[in-house]
């Protein structure tokens, strides 16, 4: 290996000058508080695994399921409930979702990405991302899991109604 900067053969010669203190103690409690917020996400992470496992019983399709993802993160579909519509539903019932990417949600439109994955263009147009924070909670969790059960109910009821 080749030292990194030349100089006055600090590190066995591998790196010149004074380590910077105040840098490496900042990392170190930035690194301590990060791993002090993991535990509580990390739990109710695996209980948002538990809103799919019953959000199959909506008939949703979650995208990129098998595949490697944020895990506080899901874009999934129910089959003809349009996105836009639950997301406004959701919003009036205090939950924070969107129907596309958060990357692309100044460029609203269908996503390239759910089209390139070869998902159906009206499956595309169900689409809703939901994700979670640091601050969320397990009853939030359930909450939203009940309000996303009555508001799909009541679609399908209207869609049935007028059909």
């Amino acid at each position: 290996m080749k030292p990194l900067i030349y100089g006055g053969g600090h590190e066995n010669g591998m790196r010149s000058g004074t380590e910077n203190i105040p840098a490496i103690v900042g990392f170190g409690v930035a690194c301590e508080l990060i791993k002090a917020r993991e535990a509580k996400p990390l739990l109710i992470l695996s209980d948002f695994v538990n809103i799919w496992s019953k959000g199959y019983a909506l008939g949703a399709t979650i995208f990129g399921q098998k595949c490697p993802r944020l895990p506080n993160t899901c874009y999934f579909a129910i089959p003809d409930i349009e996105g836009d519509t639950l997301v406004v539903k959701l919003d009036k019932a205090g939950f924070a979702v969107a129907s596309g990417a958060a990357c692309s949600s100044a460029t609203p439109g269908k996503s390239h990405v759910l089209e390139a994955m070869g998902v159906a263009p009206m499956l595309a147009r169900c689409a809703v991302r939901i994700s979670l924070g640091h601050d969320n909670t397990l009853n939030q969790i359930d909450d939203f899991l009940k309000a996303i059960n009555t508001i799909v109910s009541g679609l399908r009821q209207f869609n049935s109604m007028s059909a």
